[in-house]
């Protein structure tokens, strides 16, 4: 499909992005040299933007890397950008997880910054059918073995329906090189294993089976559409932030069962967790359905509980206690993902308000986390503190949820408690708002 046919398999496939921004991921490999060169076709007209991660391994060999793509957009003309990620992988993920995740990362903030439309990655057939390999082996379910899509959000592939084969004879025949990565070698990587050693010797047996591998995971992932177009429409998602984020067991519990073990995987993307175990799995399986399971930890030390007839999702460790002095029509974050509170004259409150306090435009106040012995007064009687949000929050939000103070005396708790508002002179409002976090792609 070379070179004619790429761009009209590219015009049918991504019809949004002719004479877009896209911005394409180089390795200097052939899948992504390759994709550079073919996406100059005229008949796209795509203003192209080239951006080469650099993982701080491999020395020499990576620096050569970085200077080969350099010189290719050099010639071509085509802007060029070097990023670089932390070499060592967080706690409790593997390397190659860690490196994917901040590749994408990295490069969609890229494009953010610059106004790329999408991030084309060089991605073809073959790695689809070692994917499959390669999670069938680690015991992978459905979901991991649709494999990689055409189109996630802002990232593209479009040569998912190239060998790499094709893409090293096309370039041959043009007098285009490339760099071949030394640790795709390695025997120690389980996905070099699969793409030298395994995936060879099964096509003795089925000389088709590449084809089989790509056809299947095609297949399931049309599964998985429907699937989460299913979910979409009747799940509904913790928010681990929101006072009443929590979502009913039954809402889960009354999925039709190929559904529930999915919502699981979903909600946890939405927080940023990348997979889920097959033990994990099982145990939220029991933690739906009976009573000797009360919580289940997830990645990263996440953990989803159920309490009071629903679930919820509480991260790792509260944030360290803080103190934000509020600064007149300055907007301060809250250690609270998506909450802000800011201090200002009194207007129409916008949508994303959500809860306010009118004050003097002399008052000097601040917010801070909750302390052991804060008290307040509900009808003449002095109140813990920690009573009242007890009462109104989930247990994970409770040592972090604002309390906003005047010369050390506590006026107000966002949704929980007020004092007395001033009757007159009442010129500026504290405001509490919540703004919408985007749910993690990918």
């Amino acid at each position: 499909m070379f070179p004619s046919e790429f761009a009209e398999h590219f015009k049918r496939a991504f019809p949004r992005l002719i004479n877009r921004r896209v911005l394409v991921a180089l390795s200097g490999g052939a899948d992504s040299v390759a994709l550079l060169h073919l996406l100059r076709h005229p008949e796209l007209a795509l203003d192209l933007g080239a951006a080469h991660v650099h993982h701080g391994v491999r020395g020499d060999e990576a620096d050569g890397d970085a200077a080969f793509c350099k010189d290719v957009c050099g010639e071509l003309g085509i802007p060029y950008h070097v990023l670089k990620i932390d070499p060592c992988p967080v706690a409790g993920s593997g390397r190659e997880a860690t490196w994917r995740q901040q590749r994408y990362s990295v490069l969609l903030d890229l494009a953010d910054t610059h106004g790329f439309e999408a991030v084309a990655t060089g991605h073809h057939s073959d790695d689809v059918a070692e994917g499959v390999l390669v999670q069938l082996l680690r015991g992978g379910g459905p979901r991991a073995l649709a494999g990689i899509s055409e189109n996630t959000g802002k990232v593209i592939r479009p040569l998912l329906a190239s060998s790499r084969a094709d893409l090293v004879g096309w370039l041959r025949e043009q007098g285009l090189t490339w760099r071949e990565d030394s640790s795709n070698l390695d025997p120690g990587h389980l996905r070099n294993l699969v793409r030298h050693r395994l995936l060879p010797e099964l096509e003795e047996a089925s000389p088709s089976l590449r084809t089989h591998l790509v056809h299947l995971a095609g297949a399931l992932a049309r599964d998985e559409r429907y699937f989460s177009e299913q979910l979409q429409a009747l799940g509904s998602w913790i928010d681990p932030w929101e006072p009443e984020g929590g979502v009913p067991i039954s809402a889960v519990a009354d999925l039709p069962l190929p559904l529930r073990s999915r919502w699981l995987h979903a909600q946890a993307a939405r927080i940023g967790l990348s997979r889920v175990t097959r033990r994990q799995t099982d145990l939220f399986s029991r933690l739906i359905d009976s009573a000797d399971v009360r919580a289940v930890t997830l990645g990263q030390r996440w953990c989803i509980r159920k309490a009071g007839g629903q679930l919820w999702l509480a991260p790792p460790a509260p944030p360290p206690p803080y103190r934000i002095e509020l600064v007149e029509s300055v907007e301060s974050d809250l250690p609270l993902p998506g909450w802000i509170i800011r201090l200002g004259p009194t207007a129409e409150p916008e949508p994303e308000v959500r809860w306010r306090l009118k004050t003097h435009s002399s008052a000097r106040l601040h917010v801070r986390s909750p302390r052991k012995g804060d008290r307040v007064e509900v009808n003449g009687q002095p109140v813990p503190v920690s009573k009242l949000l007890a009462r109104q929050l989930p247990r994970h939000l409770r040592s972090t949820w604002p309390v906003c103070c005047e010369s050390g005396r506590i006026q107000w708790i966002p949704g929980v408690w007020q004092g007395p508002e001033p009757s007159i002179g009442a010129s500026h409002v504290v405001e509490v708002i919540r703004r919408e976090r985007p749910a993690c792609p990918l």
